[in-house]
């Protein structure tokens, strides 16, 4: 098995979000923006995500629940709206998409390079006949 890279994710909002582009055209997208108000509370700086006021003013937007999650996430990681959500470790910025591919050249799977200095390794998982990381 061999890796190379195969692209690059721009980043703007510090998260990336991985799903099936057709589960997007599905979620109401309203305005777009990240509608929420800051919060001050005795732990600190807290924010309250608002829905949408250009859809019919109960609903969060698309956007304000993938940020919402990220919020809320522990691990920097959470699955919704049918996809994946992780929150960068740099920021935003162009990341190297990594395509993992058999000695036969087809692709097995594919990480995402957030350090830009990931030096990874793959091999088979001979009990299973299936493959890991």
């Amino acid at each position: 098995m061999y890796t190379k890279t195969i692209g690059h994710c721009g980043v703007d909002s510090g998260q990336l979000f991985i799903t099936d582009p057709c589960y997007i055209k599905h979620q109401e997208q309203g305005n777009g923006e990240w509608n929420m108000e800051w919060l001050e509370t005795d732990k600190g700086r807290s924010y309250k995500t608002l829905p949408d006021p250009t859809l019919d003013g109960k609903t969060k937007n698309f956007y304000s629940k993938v940020c919402e999650a990220n919020g809320n996430s522990d691990g920097g990681y959470a699955e919704v709206e049918l996809g994946v959500l992780v929150g960068t470790t740099h920021g935003d910025g162009n990341f190297a998409v990594k395509g993992i591919f058999s000695d036969e050249d087809e692709l097995l799977g594919i990480f995402v390079d957030m350090d830009g200095k990931i030096k990874a390794e793959f091999d088979w998982d001979t009990d299973e006949d299936e493959y890991y990381v």
